[in-house]
């Protein structure tokens, strides 16, 4: 299926002031700005990638949301549905029970419909559901949209695109590096950790 290409960010010379970014194809959506807002509200400088004393991700941790009424309650399958914004959420160790809260753990979740997935995502896919780092490999900001193709993640801070159904490869920069894809699997409905990120994180150094 063919998708329109997303322009780049940059201001136009024959508009001044008139963004172009991909962020300027998704639809009106009023609950983006709560998404965008909750998620840069953990990031923290681009040196301090994660906090004292937090592990990264490991096999077995389930995932809880991230922001909102629901902060803290256990992401289920049930709770996502195909071609909805992505949710934000974080990894929670089994044995403590307590979120794994840092940047560098912060994940964008979404569920796509299965045939859509290319073997390169559906080997990683829980009925659907994929789960990427969330810091864009351009410059950290969180990738909290989805792009009107419902197959492709958004950075609304610079507009790169990544596609979704192929492990987070780049459809449009400034980005040149994929996102980092998460294992999923689903245990009674939950959707925990099947594996650790499979590439590197955030922004090359």
């Amino acid at each position: 299926m063919r998708n329109d290409p997303v322009m780049n960010p940059e201001m136009s010379s024959s508009s001044p002031g008139v963004c172009r970014c991909a962020c300027k194809a998704a639809p009106h959506d009023p609950g983006r700005r709560q998404t965008l807002a909750g998620a840069l509200a953990v990031l923290v400088p681009a040196t301090a990638l994660g906090q004292a004393g937090t592990r990264k991700p490991e096999p077995g941790d389930r995932l809880t949301f991230q922001a909102d009424d629901r902060q803290g309650q256990p992401l289920k399958l049930a709770d996502l549905v195909v071609g909805a914004a992505p949710t934000m959420a974080y990894p929670v160790d089994p044995t403590s029970g307590k979120a794994l809260v840092s940047r560098a753990n912060l994940l964008t979740v979404t569920r796509i419909a299965p045939d859509a997935l290319k073997p390169t995502s559906a080997k990683n896919a829980a009925d659907g559901v994929v789960a990427f780092s969330a810091l864009c490999t351009h410059a950290g900001c969180p990738v909290t949209s989805l792009h009107p193709s419902k197959t492709q993640l958004v950075c609304n801070c610079h507009g790169s695109v990544f596609d979704a159904c192929d492990r987070g490869t780049v459809i449009n920069g400034p980005a040149t590096r994929r996102l980092a894809m998460l294992p999923l699997a689903l245990k009674d409905g939950v959707l925990t950790i099947a594996g650790r990120f499979d590439g590197p994180i955030g922004p090359p150094t």
